[in-house]
């Protein structure tokens, strides 16, 4: 009977298929500042809408330079001549206005295509990571705290750079 007994609580105390759980966490921030990619296409960004905004600038420099010059001759002008001018410079300003809107608008569009593009790079690489490493749970969001040891991010960072072209 002790026999049996020993026996039983053999069975439940030890796991016969027991299992380690492998869990990672991955600092997304992180993992997009450092990688090649997601620089690259900030370069390509940069270089696509500088010219514009370089010109945006410039019309902001141009128009405050009318309001200037139209300030100091306004006592030499008659009044329809300063409301022409005053009108052309409000015309000004509302297309620099609109111009930024658009310039803005397309530049957020593009950001967000990039970013979309490198999240799918990171999911990608998560998965392919997980499987190889045989990982049971992958999180990525904030956290109070992780260890090292189950912080992945360098990891995930050195698959993706693996996997591009």
């Amino acid at each position: 009977m002790r026999f049996l007994a020993l026996f039983f609580f053999t069975i439940l105390v030890t796991p016969i298929n027991a299992h380690s759980f492998k869990i990672g966490y991955i600092d997304v921030e992180k993992v997009i500042n450092n990688l090649s990619q997601y620089q690259q296409e900030n370069n390509a960004l940069i270089q696509q809408f500088e010219p514009k905004k370089q010109q945006l600038l410039d019309l902001f420099k141009h128009i405050e330079l009318l309001k200037k010059n139209l300030n100091n001759v306004k006592a030499t002008i008659s009044d329809e001549t300063y409301q022409k001018e005053l009108n052309k410079i409000r015309e000004l300003e509302i297309s620099f206005q609109t111009d930024t809107e658009l310039w803005q608008q397309q530049l957020n569009q593009k950001k967000y295509e990039s970013l979309q593009k490198i999240e799918a790079m990171i999911n990608e690489a998560i998965e392919e990571f997980a499987i190889a490493e045989n990982y049971d749970l992958i999180l990525y969001q904030n956290a109070a705290f992780t260890s090292d040891e189950v912080n992945i991010s360098n990891k995930i960072i050195l698959k993706i750079e693996e996997l591009s072209p």
